[in-house]
């Protein structure tokens, strides 16, 4: 990281936050992988940005060392994945200490290993997501990683925001708080009313959006001016003064922080050792994240210093805190000692313990429905404390005002006033599955049902039935009643896909404003109608097309750019109702100066070669009919003249024969190379290898249709 540190000008800052405010380039098709990179780029020459609608971020995404190029191309509108996005945010937050990943199963020696690690021991990847790092990642994955990255998730986000996009239904639970809270900030505002969530993410897209979140990467200087952007400050940080209006980032260099009349909406530690942190003087802090690998931190603003909201993130090591408005528990496994007076605290990490020591007030305690097997010791005083999560301990020699929770959830050991069971746990517990026929048969409808389990009765909830993710049947139910069922009628086609996901998505709003979703999906096998059903509603179209009489303008060049497709040669040769007594068939086309060979596959009549041919002459025309081959002649003919090898004939008791394009006599050069128009005398002309072809597969008997 120390070899991209630069100081980006303002004047190129602020056109950064000018760029794009959507990415259009959504819409557009899949473009192929991007190569793999192993290591961070020096300056360069780039040649295929210019005048992209990303070159500025990509421009500076180069210069800072976070993206490489193929030689000098950066390959903008390539794929990213999942490997290079972690590779991206490892190198943007100097990450460098390294995760124990040997039991995971990945090759050493692979580019990507040292950043997997890296990933890891920054929380952002499990083992269980390392199968298919090389693979394109996915929109809302990309945004995941990036707002983990970047501890940018909040506890408790308006949800409500993804309900202007209508591919939000597509958003999965475990990534829905996160693209919530980058749609919040205004860093995704999505194109054409979609997110496009499933479509993959290119590179440009992914470092637009990380230089909407961080404009700048320079090292922690001591003064600072206003900076409308978001800033990236690396190594240790005594900062005195300074506006930061988009928010600051302290990069996993950063060990001993101290922010003395600092402005900023928002400042996130990502130090991967935290030693020391004070917040002093006149510092005045929106949003406070600690989101360190280690170190044990005792934190309470200083000499009139405010912090609204102190953020527990992600990391490790104990946190003493007090002194702030409200405390959020976003990370997992967290340890937080509260020590002073803190208004609210809500908890949305799973398995966190929140301990109130003797002396501090907190007026609120929420945990929050992902903020399982979490443990709150009360040795000091809570007024409120609202219970959502499963598994909660509460226990402790203080005491609890007012507990808010549901019957049996919770175990419960410290003196406490009234207890309120009026927490709507909705469809916490609750799952659905589907059921319907494996198989459908051709024509038939679709009938699914749907059966909720586990949930309180009486609850009313929205349903949605999907076909593919598209939304095809909208209604509502209360639990204990029956779903509404799906009937549906595929629209089909000879070319449909062999089969269809269906989904069901069930929703329910809490009480307390939770949005609650549970669903499930299931693949229906589709039958399709067979190839002579298809042929039969297409064959008056393809007949009437259909004629004999050479069209073209007696040129190679004409008869290579103009046939019949396979399909409707197949479809003409079963209206027209031929047979054969061998299992192939040929067709000479005289419109088109083609010879279709035919084989009998489950009685339909399917397409294996087609030839350029040359057929008989105005003055020499072959005529139409419908005649079998009678023998064959290896030797050919040979007249003064030429000769034509090897000869394959039709039509007993006259002179028509498929046969080579004419040699001089007893030699195999050339006499008349002329093909793809009539030209011969009333035979079929053809190259050697089509001639040769007839000849060794195609049996006496075979029926010869010339038309």
């Amino acid at each position: 990281m120390k070899a991209r540190i630069r100081l980006v000008s303002a004047i190129l800052a602020l056109l950064l936050i000018l760029v794009c405010s959507v990415f259009p380039e959504a819409m557009s098709g899949f473009p192929s992988a991007a190569p793999d990179y192993p290591a961070a780029a020096s300056e360069g020459i780039i040649d295929d940005i210019t005048g992209h609608w990303a070159e500025t971020a990509l421009r500076q995404s180069y210069r800072d060392g976070i993206i490489v190029g193929d030689g000098n191309s950066l390959l903008p509108d390539a794929n990213a994945s999942a490997a290079q996005v972690l590779a991206i945010i490892c190198r943007a937050l100097d990450a460098t200490v390294p995760a124990d990943i040997s039991a995971w199963g990945l090759p050493e020696n692979v580019w990507y290993y040292d950043c997997t690690a890296k990933a890891a021991y920054l929380g952002l990847i499990s083992s269980a997501d390392s199968r298919n790092l090389l693979a394109p990642i996915s929109r809302q994955n990309a945004f995941y990683l990036l707002a983990e990255g970047f501890q940018l998730v909040k506890a408790k986000p308006d949800l409500s925001v993804l309900d202007q996009f209508s591919d939000s239904r597509l958003i999965t639970d475990t990534r829905r708080q996160a693209i919530a809270s980058l749609v919040s900030d205004g860093l995704v505002v999505g194109s054409y009313g979609k997110l496009h969530v499933n479509s993959y993410v290119t590179r440009a897209e992914i470092l637009t959006l990380l230089y909407r979140i961080v404009g700048e990467y320079i090292p922690a200087p001591s003064t600072y001016v206003d900076y409308m952007h978001g800033v990236m400050l690396q190594g240790p940080a005594m900062l005195s003064g300074g506006n930061f209006n988009k928010g600051v980032w302290f990069d996993c260099s950063a060990s001993d922080i101290s922010l003395r009349g600092v402005k900023a909406d928002r400042a996130a530690i990502r130090s991967h050792s935290l030693d020391s942190l004070t917040v002093s003087g006149s510092a005045r802090i929106g949003t406070l994240t600690l989101a360190a690998q280690s170190g044990n931190i005792t934190f309470s603003p200083e000499d009139g210093a405010i912090v609204d909201t102190l953020v527990i993130g992600a990391g490790r090591g104990q946190v003493t805190a007090g002194g702030v408005k409200e405390i959020d528990v976003t990370g997992n496994d967290r340890r937080v000692m509260i020590s002073e007076g803190v208004e609210k605290i809500i908890v949305y990490g799973r398995n966190n313990v929140i301990h109130v020591q003797e002396g501090a007030h907190v007026g609120r305690i929420e945990l929050l429905r992902n903020a399982v097997d979490s443990r709150v010791v009360i040795d000091g005083e809570v007024q409120e404390l609202e219970i959502i999560g499963l598994g909660a301990v509460v226990k402790g020699s203080g005491y609890a005002g007012t507990l808010m929770l549901s019957h049996n959830h919770s175990s419960i050991d410290v003196k406490h006033g009234n207890v309120l069971d009026i927490i709507d746990q909705g469809l916490i517990e609750a799952s659905v599955k589907i059921n319907m026929p494996v198989k459908l048969p051709a024509g038939d409808t679709l009938v699914a049902s749907a059966t909720v389990e586990k949930a309180l009765p009486d609850l009313k909830c929205g349903v949605t039935w999907y076909i593919d993710d598209i939304p095809v049947m909208e209604g509502t139910f209360e639990t204990g009643s029956d779903v509404p069922k799906l009937s549906h009628n595929f629209i089909y086609a000879p070319s449909m896909q062999g089969s269809a996901n269906v989904r069901i998505s069930i929703k329910y709003v809490t009480m307390q404003g939770e949005r609650q979703e549970i669903s499930a999906a299931a693949t229906v096998i589709l039958e399709n109608y067979n190839k002579q059903h298809w042929m039969g509603l297409d064959a008056p179209g393809v007949l009437s097309k259909v004629t004999t009489g050479y069209k073209g303008d007696f040129t190679l060049e004409w008869a290579l750019a103009n046939d019949l497709d396979d399909y409707e040669k197949e479809v003409w040769v079963y209206a027209k109702g031929y047979t054969s007594s061998t299992e192939y068939l040929l067709w000479v086309s005289i419109a088109y100066q083609r010879v279709n060979v035919f084989k009998n596959t489950d009685g339909c009549w399917e397409l294996i070669r087609t030839c350029i041919v040359g057929t008989g002459a105005p003055n020499s025309p072959t005529g139409t009919m419908v005649t079998t081959v009678t023998y064959k002649q290896y030797y050919g003919w040979t007249t003064s003249s030429y000769t034509v090898k090897p000869v394959v004939r039709f039509r007993r008791g006259s002179g028509y024969a498929f046969h080579s394009r004419t040699f001089y006599p007893n030699t195999s050069k050339l006499r008349d190379e002329r093909i793809g128009f009539p030209i011969s005398r009333g035979c079929i002309r053809m190259y050697d290898e089509d001639i040769w072809y007839l000849y060794d597969y195609i049996p006496d008997g075979t029926t010869v249709v010339v038309f």
